[in-house]
């Protein structure tokens, strides 16, 4: 990340703080950028221009050419009255004969919204920055241990499809490897996206790494957030996983990480965490706590690294015991699991699972127990039929080739009951089976299945028998799917389904806002592609925790392709069913749309229901990856 961003985030001109509703998100509203030109002058000496057309009122000009010093400038303007005193008109001018533009002086966002549609109209890759204040920053950083053998991210405009936002917009893009960063620009109109290689710009993996992209434009999220994320894919020997990128910006270096990860899933190879310092602000002197069980090692940071790693070997490590780290910084880290031939079959060399980090205290927390009012409350959920933060588990027949399984054996403190509350084909509800979790690992419920009949498993914490305190429980639910044959895995954070529940339930609000709890809708993002083989599918369930439910959604799945071209399908899911929706069988000339590229963007979209949707990719020699969709 260039270090201008943590001297302008140091003093931005943010909105005024809006209220949260009861369990929003902590994360803070968008920031607003200024942009300086002697800030300008030095972007433009790293691409080396020469040649730069400024885009500004007659006084703005002159202080702009005699700010960025020896580059030579051609005034240009869409004023009249500029166009008469000497200025070329911006419409006419040929914008190929310029390294770079600067948009400077009044009606800034009209003419900078303005520059970048006639850039993008002859080249995508020349930068347009800007002089002045108050636009928004988004941005994301996605990063992955040394020695991958690639790592991905596909950068989608989004903007028009979550926020209407319909201007082309400039991305910059950047690539960090150990002590080295390379950087570029794209602009993109709406729905298109771009493939960041890091082969394209490191030949060889030889340190943790990043790609991380930003974008700055005078309306964005409309200053909701300032989240901007990739679809990762990180591919190490012949296995993958998906994951997108963090967004972690504008915190102190002395900011808090704690986490931990079960020992149990590093069946035989190691657990790595990225450690990132994009800003270089991680203080000389500050260190590294690494556990494993009760053995904890410390290390100093490297203050001058972009990006560090923490490698664990499992090492006799027990099934039941913690991987876990504790550490100062902010950048958003990720985990994952590297496991060698040892942990699978099929001839496979390795197997590669990972996500981003969720905050978690290493150690046990206290045991909070419910009071009489809450634990009242609990015992109102069950006689009105809600089932409180239940996770959807689909239940796939025995000769599929992926079986899906629930894990939260690192939430704190630790919770061990369970309930589980299955589903016919038709959605119709088959009873309940209380679970006592006493085994470390995955709980894949068709062990507890009652019957041949269940194809759907809601599993939620008993809150009831457990006594638990639902405020400060730290869940770290998991959804983990397995290739059956190789055994191959990949997990993703779970999302629950705590949605479409026709009603807001005091005291247990939904995670964004009680409308959403009521008015449940879906438009969620992800990444298709099928180069090298690959096939791309959304496991796509219809599930509330309310049990009279009995809505059935109509998904469209809509494919970008690289230039902004949609393609549609469809599919139909009845209340508490679910479908594995290949975009291949949704869409049958998908290759043909994604073209050469073989990579587009993805939109799940539903106006009946609030799905839970997962991206799952297949390889031919039987990897499997796993990310949920996410919305903004």
């Amino acid at each position: 990340m260039l270090k201008f961003l943590s001297k302008v985030l140091d003093r931005p001109s943010t909105p005024a703080p809006r209220r949260s509703a009861p369990g929003a998100s902590k994360e803070p509203t968008g920031t607003r950028l200024g942009s300086s030109p002697a800030r300008v002058r030095g972007l433009l000496s790293e691409i080396g221009a020469t040649r730069v057309l400024v885009h500004a009122d007659r006084a703005t000009f002159a202080a702009v050419q005699g700010a960025l010093g020896t580059v030579t400038c051609t005034w240009a303007s869409n004023q009249l009255d500029d166009v008469a005193a000497g200025a070329a008109h911006v419409e006419d001018i040929d914008w190929r004969s310029f390294d770079a533009a600067v948009v400077a002086g009044s009606s800034l966002a009209r003419r900078y919204r303005q520059a970048l549609r006639l850039m993008a109209a002859v080249d995508a890759t020349r930068p347009v920055f800007w002089i002045g204040e108050g636009f928004e920053f988004c941005g994301g950083t996605l990063s992955a241990p040394a020695k991958m053998t690639q790592v991905e991210g596909l950068l989608f405009n989004h903007f028009d499809s979550f926020f209407g936002v319909k201007d082309a917009l400039q991305y910059r893009i950047e690539i960090y490897h150990g002590p080295e960063i390379k950087r570029y620009y794209r602009i993109l109109r709406p729905n298109q996206s771009h493939v960041i290689r890091l082969s394209d710009h490191f030949a060889a993996s030889e340190h943790p790494v990043a790609l991380a992209v930003f974008v700055e434009h005078p309306v964005l999220t409309r200053d909701r957030h300032y989240r901007l994320r990739l679809v990762g894919d990180v591919f190490w020997k012949d296995s993958l996983t998906t994951l997108h990128s963090a967004h972690e910006f504008n915190r102190s270096p002395s900011h808090k990480v704690e986490f931990r990860l079960p020992g149990w899933l590093v069946r035989e190879g190691e657990a790595v965490l990225t450690l990132p310092n994009y800003d270089r602000l991680a203080p000389a002197g500050s260190a590294l706590e690494a556990l494993a069980g009760s053995a904890s090692t410390v290390a100093l940071r490297d203050p001058q690294a972009f990006v560090e790693q923490s490698v664990l070997p499992r090492d006799g490590l027990a099934a039941d015991a913690f991987f876990g780290w504790r550490y100062t910084g902010f950048g958003g880290s990720n985990w994952f699991v590297l496991e060698n031939e040892r942990a699978l079959a099929g001839g496979r060399q390795g197997s590669i699972a990972g996500n981003h980090h969720v905050s978690c205290p290493v150690l046990e927390r206290d045991r909070h127990s419910a009071d009489r009012d809450e634990q009242a409350r609990y015992e109102q959920l069950e006689r009105d039929g809600f089932v409180l933060e239940a996770h959807p588990v689909p239940l796939t027949e025995p000769d599929s080739e992926l079986v899906f399984g629930f894990e939260a054996d690192a939430a704190n403190p630790r919770q061990q009951l369970y309930c589980v509350d299955f589903f016919d084909a038709a959605g119709a509800h088959l009873g309940r089976v209380e679970h006592e979790k006493v085994t470390p690992g995955p709980l894949f419920p068709q062990e507890l299945a009652p019957g041949n009949g269940a194809k759907l498993a809601l599993i939620s914490n008993n809150w009831r028998k457990a006594g638990l305190r639902f405020k400060g429980l730290k869940p770290m639910a998991n959804l983990i799917v397995r290739h059956r044959r190789t055994g191959d895995q990949d997990v993703t954070e779970f999302q629950s389904c705590w949605r479409n529940l026709g009603s807001a339930v005091p005291g247990f609000p939904h995670w964004l806002s009680d409308d959403l709890a009521v008015i449940g809708r879906t438009n969620v993002f992800g990444r298709a592609r099928c180069d090298g083989g690959l096939r791309t599918g959304v496991m796509i369930v219809n599930a509330s925790g309310r049990l009279a439910y009995r809505n059935t959604a109509e998904a469209t799945l809509t494919v970008f392709n690289a230039e902004g071209s949609p393609v549609s399908g469809s599919v139909s899911i009845p209340a508490f069913s679910w479908r594995m929706a290949w975009l291949d069988e949704i869409i049958p000339n998908l290759a043909e749309h994604l073209g050469a590229v073989a990579n587009g963007a993805l939109l799940v979209r539903s106006g009946d229901a609030d799905l839970n949707c997962q991206l799952v990719t297949l390889t031919p020699k039987g990897a499997v990856s796993l990310q949920h969709l996410w919305g903004y």
